[in-house]
């Protein structure tokens, strides 16, 4: 349930099963999921979204490793999942830390929030081709909360391709899974794993270390009150992951950081889950 933090709604009316999807229905500051208001066992059936541009970049390139750069540029494209708790100036706190002799530049791309809906913003495109970035992270897929619906992945691919063209890694960003939803995140990093079986990409296991950090430290609270959407300590956790998959540096080497806005015992223990879930999942193929 993320992306703009809008989740979709679908509306099942039975009288010829017919799907009425609106982006209208959107919860307010929800997630990229799609979380079903009724549940019927029908099928899983395929929404229709935007097609990608008709040019398509190279098919399926080699992964760019920028791991040792000495600027590092990071666009993140999403919606609230990106912007809440400013996700792109944690991760800049921890490339500057762990990188000191390194430049940093991270910035929030504006336009719509899924990618889908990215491809005809007059936004995204020309942020992405008229700037050189190392690294972009892509949240945004869209999903289905109940599994019902099979959302296409063609704006993914799309985007993943472009940036490969232009040498940057794509870095994609399965959304954590909401707060007692004990299926939703493998779902949501599933889906995500059938994008980089199409197209190389880094896949940054987010919903492993969120699970495992909740069944560990019950403690470390990572969802704000809405259980949507990331804490601060959520999203350091997940900055954290972003951080070793860019550097390729262990987060659990990154010193105490008091800009971060928590104590040193909690930065250790989400540092260490961070490292152990890359440990389990590697995320680059390299």
């Amino acid at each position: 349930m993320h992306i703009q933090s809008m989740t979709t709604r679908h509306n099942h009316w039975l009288t010829t099963i017919f799907l009425l999807w609106s982006g209208a229905a959107l919860t307010g500051c929800g997630g990229s999921g799609s979380p079903d208001s009724v549940v019927i066992p029908t099928p899983v059936q395929t929404v229709p979204q935007n097609p990608p541009p008709a040019t398509q970049p190279p098919v399926n390139l080699a992964v760019p490793d920028n791991r040792t750069v000495t600027e590092f540029r990071v666009a993140l494209l999403g919606n609230s999942h990106v912007a809440n708790q400013n996700i792109a100036g944690l991760l800049k706190e921890l490339l500057q830390t762990g990188r000191p002799q390194a430049k940093v530049f991270t910035q929030t791309a504006g336009g719509r929030g899924y990618l889908d809906e990215r491809l005809n913003d007059n936004v995204t495109l020309p942020l992405l081709t008229e700037q050189n970035w190392t690294h972009v992270i892509l949240q945004g897929q869209k999903y289905s909360t109940s599994g019902l619906y099979s959302y296409p992945i063609d704006a993914a691919l799309y985007w993943v391709a472009l940036i490969k063209s232009r040498q940057g890694t794509p870095i994609l960003f399965p959304e954590h899974a909401t707060l007692g939803n004990n299926t939703e995140g493998a779902r949501v990093y599933q889906l995500h794993q059938s994008i980089v079986q199409q197209q190389a990409a880094c896949l940054t296991p987010v919903p492993q270390a969120w699970a495992s950090t909740l069944a560990q430290w019950p403690d470390i609270h990572l969802h704000l009150n809405d259980g949507n959407h990331a804490s601060l300590s959520g999203a350091v956790l997940t900055s954290m992951l972003f951080y070793q998959v860019i550097t390729g540096n262990p987060a659990d080497q990154l010193p105490y950081i008091a800009d971060l806005g928590l104590s040193a015992s909690v930065q250790q223990r989400l540092a260490q889950q961070a490292s152990a879930s890359l440990q389990q999942h590697p995320a680059c193929p390299f």
